[in-house]
């Protein structure tokens, strides 16, 4: 069947990880409701208009990486990706980078695990952040909110000047390592 996919693993309703029934290629699908329902082991038509981004996970060493990572993450913190992501091209009108299904539920995992463990989180670049990225700032804020209600933690807005480069990075395709040395460098 040419263009179809194999669902490996329904990431949310809106991002799956598929294999190409042709090629054995692992690629994401994003798309509105695209995982809604979804089953492993079943087929996407590669012309489905649901489909609104694609992309192939080329280096082995990231596919691992992706596979380890989604094993571990909370379906909440999916959910709360997924909404974020909404916020964000509600917000913006732009699509986002796709990588931000794997790195920001990844962060938000990892900030939880900090907060509930009383490690401490300090940004020394929030003021800078808070001004120059006033828009993402405030989508980073909202999603801090959802973060404290559904996990019972304070998130600290040290916190949230982190999650404010995660979402800049997915609007912009800017990696979040190299958004902090730019941010640095402006201090």
């Amino acid at each position: 069947m040419a263009g179809a996919y194999r669902i490996d693993r329904v990431i949310g309703n809106n991002v799956l990880l598929t294999v190409d029934t042709e090629t054995d290629r692992e690629y994401v699908l994003v798309g509105k409701g695209l995982g809604f329902g979804a089953k492993s082991g079943t087929i996407v038509d590669g012309k489905d208009r649901r489909i609104e981004k694609k992309f192939r996970l080329d280096d082995t060493e990231h596919v691992k990486h992706y596979h380890t990572l989604l094993e571990d993450i909370d379906p909440e913190v999916i959910e709360m990706t997924e909404r974020t992501i909404a916020r964000i091209k509600q917000t913006t009108g732009s699509d986002v980078n796709p990588k931000v299904y794997f790195a920001l539920p990844s962060h938000i995992q990892f900030a939880v695990f900090r907060l509930r463990n009383g490690m401490d989180i300090i940004n020394p670049l929030l003021n800078e952040t808070k001004r120059s990225f006033p828009v993402e700032y405030e989508i980073a804020r909202q999603l801090a909110g959802w973060i404290s209600e559904r996990f019972q933690v304070d998130v600290p807005e040290d916190e949230i000047g982190f999650l404010t480069f995660h979402v800049y990075s997915a609007i912009y395709n800017v990696p979040v390592g190299q958004l902090v040395k730019q941010t640095e460098r402006s201090v």
